[in-house]
């Protein structure tokens, strides 16, 4: 209802009440959600599904959701995942993305400065698998300074931020030593169905108490009673990941030091799936990047070699070839071809720039530098010059006198989107598949369609009906199964039907199953009168009415459970425009017959 208030005209002032109470409703709704969770697990009736996802697409999911929050903070946000890690896996990837959240999330609420990195390896290549270790640390026990203690910012060190991390085997060191089996051609048992995943979340926050660290996975417990007062929160997140991620056959531990940070490390047994074995109706699930930058190449100006690999790692996932140098002066030696690099400097599009890499004796544009080796003479091709940074772009753009600014955290999907507007390449087809991926289509799918949405509750029924009004479909609501059962009566005039799952006298899935017992005889009826089979088969095309569940718990309406009752998939209520999308796509989209 808030999303329907907020869709009218409103007062500046009332849109601020409006839009607190409903930053206040998500936060019950997370709440009651969590709770719920619990009580499952308890009762042991949470179960996992098993369907194709793209874990890559997952994490950037989970950089959108926390990229606003980082940047008002001022950290580094960043994900990486093991080119040795299959594109497509068959799991949970709602309850995988859950665990993710709630330790990012948790990761954001104690960070103010520094850095939250999310590393995914194959268990077999990383150490990152065995027992945690922490740095010895002077006049420490256990590896944990005293909390008392005060840690030193002013040493730089070679993580992703500079600054010191909890866990040792975060290094540098290690972490090149995972990228070089990435790079090579050795086996890694690929006979395997299976496939184990190690995570690793580490942030540079405020660290666990030592005296609490005992109690972390315990439901409704904090460090402390100031914890909640602080920082919000009920203390039940972790106590879910931990019960999640032993469902998937996995193992969570930690490693804390007050006043350096966290790395939460979980294992989670997945398996592998091929993209050709991915049906029609489970490829919605998945997120292509686009295409139009293969063959392009840039230039990669960073002093810290983890972010460097990180920005690398999305530059490949688009398909550029990159290379990495430290210094203004390095990659002007580059371009003018003094170093013998790889890249070549014709195709060279772009060079990017973090943003404090610039360098002090950087007093001039860096344009104006291009300009001064152009006129002495030099052939060096003059790329764009693309700045990376945390802070506002129109801001930055002017103060370094660049091309353009792309602020982070990085994910692929934005890199793409900042690329396509700084290069001036391929807008028609950026624009093409924002028409067939984004929100923005959501009129033209339901303009004029006729949807029938079945619900007990009558506020549901007001909120479902206003909301696809919004986008141009004609919406006709009952109050029971029964009811639906009249209105599906072949011939019917409906598209699309959305169907609550808990009502009285016939829920959901029973309403559902008629609805297919009634298309059935519908179709004995049609082979019986007309024994061609072109006629056949075009009357089972037309009379399969998709049905989507419409449920507010998700577990309840899984993709299995919805099959089993001849239902097409679930939305989950309330409704967002985004998955609301990605529900209704593929019904009624424009390859799909009326």
């Amino acid at each position: 209802m808030l999303d329907m208030l907020l869709d009218t005209e409103l007062k500046s002032t009332q849109r601020d009440f409006a839009q607190t109470a409903q930053i206040c409703g998500k936060a019950l709704i997370s709440l009651i959600n969590e709770v719920l969770d619990r009580a499952k697990i308890e009762a042991g009736k949470l179960e996992l599904e098993s369907v194709p996802f793209d874990l890559r697409s997952i994490l950037d999911e989970v950089v959108s959701l926390f990229s606003s929050k980082s940047r008002e903070k001022g950290i580094e946000l960043a994900v990486y995942v093991s080119e040795r890690v299959p594109e497509i896996l068959l799991g949970d990837p709602g309850r995988f993305r859950q665990i993710i959240t709630n330790l990012v999330g948790n990761s954001i609420k104690f960070t103010e400065r520094g850095h939250i990195f999310v590393q995914v390896h194959l268990a077999d290549h990383s150490n990152l698998a065995t027992e945690p270790k922490v740095e010895s640390v002077a006049n420490g026990i256990n590896g944990h300074i005293d909390e008392t203690s005060v840690v030193s910012t002013s040493v730089s060190h070679n993580t992703l931020s500079g600054f010191e991390a909890a866990d040792s085997r975060n290094s540098w060191e290690n972490f090149k030593a995972l990228l070089s089996y990435d790079t090579n051609d050795m086996a890694y048992g690929s006979d395997s169905e299976n496939v184990t995943l190690v995570v690793s979340v580490e942030d540079t926050g405020i660290g666990i108490p030592i005296h609490a660290q005992g109690r972390v996975f315990m439901p409704f417990m904090q460090a402390d009673s100031s914890t909640s007062r602080n920082y919000g929160g009920t203390g039940i997140g972790l106590s879910i990941s931990k019960c999640l991620v032993e469902l998937m056959s996995g193992q969570i531990n930690f490693v804390s030091r007050p006043n350096v940070g966290s790395t939460f490390t979980f294992t989670a047994v997945l398996q592998r799936c091929e993209r050709n074995a991915i049906n029609v109706s489970k490829s919605a699930l998945l997120h292509p990047l686009p295409s139009s930058f293969q063959g392009l190449s840039t230039l990669l100006v960073d002093k810290r070699p983890v972010r460097a690999t990180i920005t690398e790692y999305h530059l490949q996932r688009l398909g550029i070839a990159s290379k990495s140098v430290r210094t203004i002066e390095q990659a002007l030696s580059v371009l003018l071809g003094r170093n013998g690099t790889s890249l070549p400097r014709k195709q060279l599009s772009m060079l990017l720039v973090e943003s404090d890499s610039w360098g002090l004796k950087m007093d001039v544009p860096l344009r104006t530098r291009f300009l001064e080796m152009k006129q002495n003479g030099c052939e060096s091709v003059f790329p764009q010059v693309i700045l990376l940074s945390l802070a506002d772009s129109d801001k930055m753009k002017a103060e370094y006198g660049v091309d353009s600014v792309i602020t982070k955290p990085l994910k692929a999907s934005t890199l793409a989107a900042c690329l396509f507007q700084s290069l001036g390449i391929s807008i028609t087809q950026a624009n093409n598949e924002k028409k067939h991926h984004g929100p923005d289509s959501l009129y033209g799918l339901l303009l004029g369609k006729n949807i029938l949405v079945v619900d007990d509750n009558k506020v549901n029924l007001r909120v479902a009906a206003g909301t696809l009004k919004k986008y141009g479909a004609k919406v006709e609501c009952v109050e029971s199964g029964k009811d639906a059962l009249e209105l599906l009566q072949v011939p019917h005039k409906f598209d699309l039907c959305l169907m609550d799952i808990q009502m009285p006298e016939m829920d959901g899935f029973e309403a559902t199953r008629q609805i297919r017992a009634i298309e059935a005889k519908a179709h004995e009826q049609t082979d019986n009168a007309d024994n061609s089979e072109a006629g056949s088969a075009a009357k089972k095309a037309q009379w399969h009415l998709p049905v989507l569940a419409m449920t507010a718990d998700v577990i309840q309406a899984t993709h299995e459970e919805c099959t089993k009752y001849g239902m097409d998939g679930y939305v989950s209520k309330p409704f967002e425009e985004k998955q609301l999308f990605k529900a209704v796509q593929k019904f009624l989209g424009p390859s799909t017959s009326s």
